[in-house]
């Protein structure tokens, strides 16, 4: 999964930048 990070995230990226995520990870720790 793709997610577009709307704030800085630890040892994933920063604020804007477009990263790939498994989907687990995104649903259960980002959204």
């Amino acid at each position: 999964m793709q997610i577009i990070l709307l704030d800085k995230v630890v040892n994933l990226g920063n604020l804007g930048e477009v990263v790939r995520v498994k989907d687990g990870y995104a649903r259960n720790f980002l959204i």
